[in-house]
């Protein structure tokens, strides 16, 4: 009787590779439930992100329902460290700083801003092929165009009112300027100042997604939108985002810059030079005087309460309280400090104001990584990112914009994207080669390190 013997394990010999399944196989592929689940939360994640350009009820939605399929698929989700600690104690210090404030009942109503952030979480973990990223980008810079024409529109329609009622331009225009889609023109221009950044990035660096064809019309069409906003906070942002990219493009074309705003300034309408003059003499305007006083009641208010602030919603009940003695109030709107930095030490206290620099200089430390990145799509982001911060970090000199929800909404999800990618690359380190397909062959190792760096949820 013969006996059966337990298959032998696979040999291997000098001269060749083990037999068996290959150490690194290939994962196998999603089956028809998880493709359309796919489908459905690349959807809404993308629709979400683009719709912020036209509509925040219907963006925040789409939000909230690509948070939902991705709990209801239980897909895995992450946040890289790097970027979730200092976001988190942001977050935390908002909600501490709500408890400590004089009147922490009037700051619960600014809990619900914080909905924005699953922006983040979204962009991160929604998006499960590349292709869903690029049409994600492609969608953001059409809807730029869309609202840019718009905006166009309504300026040509104000123009020609004031003209037919025999009434002066420039005064009547400045209280009511372009708006677009969005409810108030320092939005609309917040938006456009991201879109414009975001096209001329990819028309410098990465041709075949955007063809030049309609890419550079586009941009022209941005450009002369947010001139005919008459934001000039958003004028220098822009200005110092293209001035940026300009010097990582070919250095020397940076050196142009002054002679094509010179160029602009002598061929711009009467009305445009006059809005650009009042950036020199602030004096003149009272819009631009008004800041200088909010800017001194916004230290005397860090001062007088450094840790906590005086507490979200709070920076217009109490502002008469810290204007300094004998300051004039120019005629202007007093609710909030018209500066992001400020705004957020005065009303949330200097840590929180830390954690949220530490969150930006993390966003452009990664981004400046990836400019070298041989994925020229990646390289492009990280090329756009970087002057979108700080295009978006100078006009939060003048404005607080990353209070604005459809504007911090737009920036959440145009970073996210890149942290998205390498995921989809088995690497939480968008540095890493295996970030790139060209180093796919470092996709175990970044997979590994991809545990360490991020936190999971």
């Amino acid at each position: 009787m013969s006996s059966s013997l337990p298959p032998s394990p696979p040999t291997s010999s000098p001269s060749g590779p083990p037999s068996g399944p290959p150490a690194h196989s290939a994962p196998p592929l999603p089956d028809a439930t998880n493709q359309r689940w796919e489908t459905v939360i690349a959807t809404l994640a993308g629709l979400s992100c683009v719709s912020i350009l036209f509509s925040i009820a219907v963006s925040q939605i789409l939000l909230g329902a690509a948070v939902l399929s991705l709990l209801i698929a239980r897909r895995p989700l992450q946040i890289p460290a790097r970027l979730g600690i200092p976001l988190a104690g942001f977050l935390l210090w908002s909600v501490l700083s709500i408890l400590f404030s004089i009147d922490s009942a009037a700051g619960l109503p600014h809990l619900k801003k914080l909905y924005v952030f699953l922006a983040v979480l979204v962009g991160m973990n929604a998006f499960s092929r590349p292709l869903h990223v690029r049409r994600a980008v492609q969608g953001i810079i059409t809807g730029g165009a869309v609202a840019a024409i718009v905006g166009l529109g309504q300026f040509i329609y104000d123009l020609y009112m004031y003209s037919e009622a025999g009434l002066p331009f420039y005064e009547n225009y400045i209280t009511h300027q372009i708006t677009g889609f969005m409810s108030h023109w320092m939005t609309y221009s917040g938006q456009l100042l991201q879109v414009s950044l975001l096209l001329l990035a990819f028309l410098l660096f990465h041709q075949r997604l955007i063809r030049r064809a309609w890419g550079w019309p586009a941009l022209g069409l941005i450009g002369l939108a947010l001139l005919a906003a008459f934001t000039r906070g958003a004028w220098l942002g822009t200005l110092a985002g293209i001035t940026l990219l300009l010097f990582f493009y070919r250095k020397w074309t940076a050196l142009l810059v002054p002679a094509l705003v010179l160029a602009a300034y002598l061929l711009a309408p009467a009305s445009v030079q006059r809005r650009a003059d009042s950036i020199a003499h602030p004096e003149q305007d009272s819009s631009a005087a008004s800041r200088i006083v909010m800017a001194r009641t916004g230290i005397r208010m860090i001062r007088a309460h450094p840790l906590f602030g005086v507490g979200p919603e709070r920076i217009g009940p109490e502002f008469h309280n810290y204007v300094p003695a004998g300051a004039v109030l120019p005629p202007a709107w007093y609710g909030h400090l018209h500066n992001t930095f400020l705004q957020i030490g005065a009303e949330r206290g200097l840590p929180c104001l830390l954690f949220f620099l530490w969150f930006l200089f993390a966003i452009l430390r990664e981004h400046m990584t990836l400019r070298s990145d041989t994925d020229p799509f990646v390289s492009t982001l990280g090329y756009g990112v970087v002057a979108i911060t700080v295009g978006m970090m100078v006009l939060g000199l003048f404005e607080f914009n990353f209070g604005d929800s459809e504007v911090l909404t737009l920036y959440l999800f145009v970073v996210s994207f890149s942290s998205g990618l390498a995921r989809m690359a088995g690497t939480g380190t968008p540095c890493s080669p295996a970030f790139s397909p060209a180093f796919s062959s470092g996709l175990s190792s970044g997979g590994r390190s991809a545990g360490r760096s991020a936190i999971h949820i």
